[in-house]
């Protein structure tokens, strides 16, 4: 859609609640005009009158207009945590503050409204802020394509935030929860979670087509729209022995089923026999069930070893670019996080060489 009218909000300098309204209504015909508000907020609804004075508006939806239409394409196409999310984001933050605005109206100066009134009770939730400012932002760009609005390129400057290294625990601390796991599916589930660095959700979709124990590999389907990206993690011996030897319990118990007539009544089981681990319901149970019997005390999620993974890798040399490729990350800079842990194997060279 092209664009038939260019109007922005400027702050007279050195004035203080004076504002400019430019109104481009072509190439040679602009209109100025100066107001005093109490805050640009005002300015900028002002503005939106003139556009209907005008009959200049760009488009007829306002951001609020657009999300209605948003949020069901989100639905259809992103996973599930990835919607609740952005719903979230939309809901609770976005649309409150931008949703009656055209899209076109959305200033910087807008957007550092925003950002002061994201931080004004004085937390530090500055990755925060820049996520809901990017989900503003894929939207308005959705709604572009989708001709609900001009093509709409959002001037962010994302805040300043360092990432939380993560706090990882050594490698005989892991083991000694995974032994203590309650059977070969949670046990074998540990461990793939672990050499293979999967996420939870990753692992929910592993289908047994997906493992190849022969090339001791693993198919792994990561996040992303329809479905996300496919990568090929490799398995380590230890790995593939627990993979097996949960096969073979599923063995052991369909030919008990065969063995012993079913009770009249009962119902099969319900998991979906191509997935490995797609029943995991009972996973924060068992994982807790774990760290009692291992008599570990530290707070470990399992997303704590996925980043194990990553980390004791680059501790044993693993380069970073390998390592990003076999997490699934986009940017190898979301990896980076992790080489603080090669610090200690740095130590080690700079004793051998100078001592």
């Amino acid at each position: 859609m092209k664009k038939n009218s260019v109007m922005t909000v400027k702050k007279v300098k050195n004035r203080e609640g004076v504002f400019d309204i430019f109104i481009s209504l072509g190439r040679k015909n602009c209109i100025r005009k100066r107001i005093t508000c109490n805050s640009e907020l005002d300015a900028i609804a002002f503005e939106s009158k003139l556009r209907k004075h005008y009959g200049k508006s760009p488009a007829p939806f306002t951001v609020s207009s657009i999300a209605e239409k948003y949020i069901p394409y989100i639905e259809l196409h992103l996973q599930p945590k990835t919607v609740r999310d952005k719903k979230k984001m939309l809901l609770a933050q976005i649309l409150p503050f931008f949703g009656g605005f055209y899209p076109d109206a959305i200033t910087p100066q807008l957007v550092e409204t925003f950002k002061q009134k994201r931080l004004s009770d004085g937390r530090k939730i500055y990755r925060q802020v820049n996520l809901e400012l990017m989900c503003l932002s894929k939207m308005l760009k959705w709604g572009g394509e989708q001709g609900l609005c001009n093509d709409i390129a959002l001037k962010i400057s994302p805040l300043p935030y360092e990432r939380k290294i993560p706090n990882v625990p050594p490698p005989e601390l892991i083991y000694n929860l995974i032994d203590h796991a309650v059977d070969h599916f949670h046990k074998s589930l540990f461990l793939t979670l672990y050499h293979a660095g999967l996420r939870n959700e990753e692992a929910r979709r592993i289908k047994w087509s997906d493992i190849d124990v022969c090339n001791r590999c693993i198919r792994v389907i990561g996040k992303g729209k329809k479905g996300g990206k496919i990568r090929i993690v490799p398995m380590s011996s230890r790995l593939v022995a627990a993979i097996e030897d949960y096969k073979k319990d599923i063995e052991e118990k369909k030919n008990k089923i065969t063995k012993k007539r079913r009770p009249q009544g009962t119902s099969k089981v319900s998991r979906d026999p191509a997935y490995v681990w797609g029943n995991i319901s009972t996973f924060q149970t068992a994982w807790e069930a774990s760290l009692r019997r291992a008599g570990i005390t530290a707070k470990l999620t399992p997303h704590t070893l996925r980043h194990a993974f990553a980390s004791h890798n680059l501790e044993g040399g693993t380069d970073l670019k390998s390592v990003s490729d076999m997490l699934g990350h986009n940017d190898i800079s979301t990896t980076q996080i992790y080489t603080h842990t090669t610090f200690k194997m740095h130590k080690k060279q700079i004793d051998n060489v100078f001592g």
